[in-house]
């Protein structure tokens, strides 16, 4: 007991700072060094990323700093009132990805999403390159709901091109007088991510609510 007594007094004169919490293994933790002297700054490794880009916008040239140092150029097309509709930007962006989302649904209706990145000199002066829109031998139901509206036409909705999924969504109006509408149709898997925020309310005529998607069905005819 005399020499256990003496051996805790000894390691309490060499360690002062010896901290009494002891981690789940049962021993207690280290004690952590104290360097003297101006404390270092460290630097998140974020900031190495920062570049200097020149990128298009609004047909300007336009120099920025940003995280990835990218140009990016959106291109819209849409058809859901009976005319095609084109939408573009262009600028710098920030961790920008490159994504092609695109929505299908019945009577034809369409919105083909394209952000494009790079980051060369003003590489976003010509407009990215529209992927077909083709048949993918995939299929979406288009059943019925009984508490609302649901999209006009056939019992299935034909996808296209990277279309592997099923989306379902409520599409709320500003004008209380006109009903909710479940809209239905085949969407790209980034389409599914973009309808879960505000960027795609624009395109519509009211606010996407209670999107859901899930897996697509082969063609049956």
């Amino acid at each position: 007991m005399t020499i256990f007594l003496s051996t805790c007094l000894l390691l309490v004169l060499l360690c002062p700072g010896l901290d009494a919490l002891e981690v789940s293994t049962g021993y207690a933790s280290q004690e952590v060094p104290v360097v003297e002297g101006t404390p270092e700054v460290v630097v998140a490794a974020d900031t190495a990323k920062v570049k200097t880009v020149t990128c298009l916008e609004n047909w300007n040239s336009r120099t920025c700093v940003t995280k990835g140092g990218s140009c990016f150029y959106d291109l819209t097309d849409t058809y859901l009132n009976g005319s095609i509709q084109s939408y573009k930007t262009r600028g710098c962006a920030e961790d920008c990805v490159s994504a092609n989302a695109t929505f299908s649904s019945v009577q034809y209706k369409y919105i083909q999403h394209i952000h494009y990145c790079c980051k060369n000199l003003i590489c976003n002066f010509r407009s990215p390159d529209k992927p077909k829109r083709n048949l993918n031998g995939l299929e979406c139901p288009n059943l019925g709901v009984a508490e609302s509206a649901v999209s006009e036409g056939s019992d299935a909705i034909k996808c296209y091109g990277d279309e592997t999924q099923c989306i379902e969504f409520v599409l709320v109006h500003d004008d209380r007088g006109v009903p909710d509408k479940v809209v239905k149709g085949c969407a790209t898997p980034a389409f599914c991510e973009l309808a879960k925020t505000s960027e795609l309310n624009k395109y519509f005529s009211g606010t996407i609510t209670r999107a859901q998607c899930c897996e697509t069905l082969p063609s049956q005819k």
